[in-house]
């Protein structure tokens, strides 16, 4: 049975009508037809004044921009999460200010979209413009589970100069950047103005509630996350293995699924929300975790997997090796080396004697931590956090069984 599941070929239902939403997206240039499986950026039009100088006859550096930067969806444990910038003609930021931008967080959703909708009038499309960086939840996982661990404020930074070098790239004479911050203030000002020598640099808290060129842009950032969770593509080849053969139907050997399998009633996509929480038990995948649009390297994943799934043994990657105690663990002693690889082998010894078990649940934090210290893994991690890891490894590439060596179901 489950090699027939993993066989078969999926038809995907591709919706025949948009949300005049998400439509309204596509026809600017956004491909929210398509499934979101790689992060991706999108620049609005230039603003038509935006390389000439109105107040003088010669050829000059361009009119002065003012450009704000804020975000949507940090915190979910679903979903992309969107950067955004938006700027405009520095001369006319009190007009900017007085066409109601703010906080999207305050704004309802009619409003936000009646903000963006602005945004694309022939009036403001002559003095702002704005591009968003959309990043999907498996390029957010890579990033976090590496070894190497590439958290979420480095992320920010990363996307945010990205972003602002791109805008610059494209002729626009920004001189004023306003960015609501991610950790220090004053720390990520320092960086930006390293980075962005002669351009002004306010980094501030509630910046987006301070500055209407950075609500633009929060506008701008929700507008798009909402469309793309709004109809999101689930592309897994097939439901939850917990699905029985009788919730799908099979025409020629392709599995049809119904539009329950995957539902889109996920919430908010907060920890916190009650609704989240019952999407997320209902849509674990005991073997494989959860579909594409998860985040496994939030600690609500990481803690389901661990209580939820089946036990799984991960094979060591074939370039691992034992490395010097004192240059990646913390073992300063060949007593305290042999103590750990002790651990790991009594450890290793339980798990063949009770096969329904696998070395990862037999072992205590410290056998964890031996074993970490003889392949050289990240240590740092709570040992849910480093199986959820070792999980998702492989998720993202294949999906498939051939990477795991025993499953306890």
């Amino acid at each position: 049975m489950l090699g027939q599941l993993l066989s078969r070929k999926r038809e995907y239902a591709v919706p025949s009508d948009l949300h005049p939403r998400q439509q309204a997206l596509c026809d600017l240039g956004l491909p929210l037809q398509e499934p979101l499986t790689a992060s991706w950026t999108h620049h609005s039009p230039l603003p038509r004044e935006c390389k000439r100088d109105p107040t003088s006859t010669t050829p000059g550096p361009g009119v002065p921009f003012i450009l704000g930067v804020d975000e949507a969806g940090r915190g979910p444990v679903l979903g992309p999460m969107v950067y955004s910038v938006c700027y405009g003609l520095a001369a006319e930021r009190d007009a900017i200010g007085r066409l109601g931008f703010d906080d999207s967080k305050v704004l309802t959703e009619a409003r936000r979209d009646e903000l963006f909708d602005l945004l694309q009038t022939a009036e403001e499309q002559r003095r702002i413009g704005w591009a968003v960086r959309v990043l999907s939840p498996q390029d957010l996982s890579s990033c976090m589970l590496r070894r190497a661990k590439y958290n979420l404020n480095a992320i920010a930074h990363d996307t945010t100069i990205t972003l602002i070098r791109e805008t610059l790239g494209r002729g626009i004479n920004v001189r004023e950047i306003f960015v609501d911050t991610v950790g220090p203030p004053e720390k990520y000002q320092e960086k930006l103005t390293r980075l962005f020598p002669g351009i002004k640099i306010v980094v501030a808290k509630k910046a987006d509630s301070l500055y209407p060129i950075v609500s633009a842009a929060s506008i701008c950032a929700k507008v798009v996350r909402d469309a793309v969770l709004r109809h999101w593509r689930f592309v897994e080849l097939e439901p939850p293995l917990s699905y029985h053969s009788d919730d799908f139907e099979v025409e020629n050997a392709v599995a049809v699924l119904p539009a329950s399998v995957w539902s889109t009633e996920f919430g908010s996509g907060y920890p916190s929300d009650p609704a989240t929480v019952r999407w997320l038990k209902a849509h674990l995948d005991k073997v494989f975790g959860f579909p594409g649009i998860i985040r496994f390297s939030w600690m609500t994943c990481a803690k389901l997997l661990e209580n939820e799934g089946v036990s799984v043994t991960w094979p060591e990657d074939e370039e691992e090796v034992a490395v010097p105690a004192k240059s990646r663990s913390g073992y300063t002693t060949k007593a305290q080396l042999a103590k750990a690889q002790a651990a790991l082998a009594k450890a290793t010894a339980a798990a063949a004697v009770d096969p329904t078990r696998s070395v990862f649940t037999r072992v205590n934090h410290t056998d964890l931590h031996a074993r970490n210290t003889i392949t050289g893994r990240n240590t740092s991690a709570s040992p849910a956090v480093q199986r959820s890891r070792l999980r998702s490894r492989d998720f993202f590439t294949s999906r498939g069984l051939q990477t795991i060596t025993a499953v306890t179901l």
